[in-house]
């Protein structure tokens, strides 16, 4: 048995030799999406601090200023979670009817409402009303997108385009970040109303977009309509793959392998067998990626930095975290695929949670000397750098953990929308059910932190980072013992692993059979440098062949 020995830089030409112009597009344009959900957590983070939105909406205080009180702003924050549950949990089962296209270009229709009566308000109950319909459409978009870039991309850049969505989450909470320093001292009502407004752009362009770009090969094979489905993967595979007709044998492996199970299972197979270790990787990923501290960073970072008297500086820091977020997902993102989810999991939750406790230490005093403030400044970056690079890996988890017979269901939350990627329930079915389930555990952690972390930050300032770097180290041990390793692995040969018991450790090197195997290997062609360790997985296969014959 031997590695590979290629070199990182050869890997990350395999990553994208199969990338074409139109994968590339698709891959753009869905991923402006992200682009919107990044820009209205930070946007409103940092509105939060403008004088104009406090005035509107915040409480008189002493001296003739107003503010958010913390129960006032953990009530904004919070709660709108509620319309991404609902959204998230409203988007699977019209995926399976309509596709994917057609649910985002809901979801933007949607948001344009949302941000209309954001930018109209005059009180808080309205524009958290608002809040709530654009997250609607988060939850939307947040399971689709992801489910429609895993189906349309080979199992080697997989990771790297769905990954993605943090990559383009950072940018726009670059951008938000910049558009609240231009205005933090504004006391007009255009102060607040212009960082709003900016939303519009991304759905808009979405809306025309999703025109040009074509259906999920796997969806239209699920409803029967092959030869679409070969015109899809023609579209998005290379040239030299279509003239040698691989695009055709891709087409009837992936067929093949959706035909073996077809049944539909009920929701509590998604805890019976093997789903139940895949549900319970997909679930406790995301919601210990919730307490992990991000909510502190990108929701309430002004706040928390006023508190510890930096707040001269507060919105020149959020670009600075912003800009290295953005600096880290992009490494995460090509590392992924590189080096392996599993590995930069474990390693990275480690070293962040380092910054984290350095935050507690270096923000112990009131008012911290210009190198303690210097060092905490430092810490939350370096801690944004590295928590980035991660961020997206629960997702690529979530997509392709599911399993076909709990997947078709209209119950496809956990998927992630807990966005779709490497462990498979076993496919249609189990990705829809486990993605429901996973969105439903993320949004309902990410809450929890949108709720709390106002009175934290109120009662023990600095001191949340022990409290956030524990959870990181415990979710360090989670990880080395119970997630397996998905890298360039195709969604069914996941099911294949999973069914067939594989320890998490030694899926890095055990290679399937069958159907699972070939769509593998012709969406890689000859990229992957699985190793070849068949073992317990061939003895499943020909107990399944013999099953079948019997």
């Amino acid at each position: 048995m031997a590695s590979s020995s290629r070199n990182p830089l050869t890997r990350l030409h395999g990553v994208f030799k199969k990338m074409t112009w139109t994968l590339f597009t698709a891959w753009m344009i869905t991923s402006l999406l992200n682009v919107m959900f990044g820009y209205d957590t930070t946007s409103f983070a940092g509105v939060q601090s403008i004088p104009s939105f406090d005035k509107q909406f915040g409480t008189p205080s002493k001296g003739g200023t107003y503010a958010l009180s913390p129960s006032r702003a953990s009530f904004m924050s919070s709660c709108a979670f509620a319309g991404k549950l609902l959204g998230a949990l409203s988007a699977p089962l019209p995926v399976e009817w309509f596709g994917h296209r057609y649910i985002l270009w809901l979801g933007c229709c949607i948001a344009f409402l949302g941000i209309i009566i954001e930018a109209t308000s005059s009180t808080v109950a309205q524009f958290v009303v608002g809040r709530n319909i654009i997250y609607f459409s988060v939850g939307m978009v947040e399971v689709t997108v992801p489910m429609y870039q895993a189906e349309l991309c080979p199992a080697a850049m997989r990771g790297t385009i769905v990954g993605s969505m943090q990559l383009f989450n950072q940018v726009g909470q670059i951008t938000a970040a910049g558009v609240n320093r231009a205005f933090y001292q504004s006391t007009k009502r255009s102060g607040w109303l212009v960082p709003v407004c900016v939303q519009l752009i991304c759905p808009f362009v979405v809306v025309f977009g999703l025109f040009i770009v074509p259906d999920a090969p796997r969806w239209l094979l699920s409803k029967s309509r092959f030869e679409d489905a070969v015109k899809s993967l023609e579209r998005v595979r290379p040239g030299e793959d279509v003239r040698a007709g691989l695009c055709r044998k891709e087409a009837e492996a992936i067929r093949e392998a959706l035909d073996n199970k077809v049944e539909k299972g009920p929701w509590i197979d998604l805890v019976r067998g093997t789903n139940l270790r895949r549900t319970t990787i997909v679930l406790t990923l995301l919601l210990l990626q919730q307490f992990c501290g991000q909510g502190f960073v990108s929701q309430y970072s002004p706040r928390f930095y006023k508190k510890v008297g930096l707040g001269a500086h507060a919105f020149d820091y959020n670009i600075a975290s912003a800009t290295a977020g953005w600096a880290g997902c992009l490494l995460g993102m090509i590392a992924s695929d590189i080096v392996g989810r599993r590995d930069l999991l474990i390693w990275g939750c480690i070293t962040f949670s380092l910054f984290l406790f350095l935050v507690s230490g270096l923000g112990l005093h009131a008012h911290p000397s210009p190198s303690e403030a210097r060092g905490l400044v430092a810490s939350v970056v370096l801690y944004i750098f590295i928590f980035t690079g991660l961020v997206a890996l629960p997702y690529r988890f979530g997509a392709t953990h599911a399993d076909k017979t709990v997947q078709n269901s209209g119950s496809n939350f956990v998927c992630y929308c807990f966005r779709s990627s490497d462990c498979g329930l076993e496919r249609e079915d189990g990705w829809s059910r486990n993605c429901y389930q996973a969105s439903l555990i993320h949004v309902v952690g990410a809450f929890i932190v949108a709720f709390c972390v106002p009175y934290l930050i109120n009662a023990i300032s600095a001191n949340i980072g022990w409290l956030f770097g524990g959870i990181a180290l415990f979710t360090a041990t989670w990880v080395f013992f119970f997630v397996p390793e998905t890298k360039n692995r195709s969604l069914e040969e996941m099911d294949e692993l999973f069914s067939a018991r594989i320890p998490a450790r030694k899926f890095k090197h055990t290679e399937t059979v069958g159907a699972a195997h070939r769509v593998t290997e012709l969406e890689n062609a000859g990229l992957s440098d699985v190793v070849t360790e068949p073992g317990k997985v061939q003895e499943w296969h020909d107990e399944q062949l013999s099953a079948k014959a019997g």
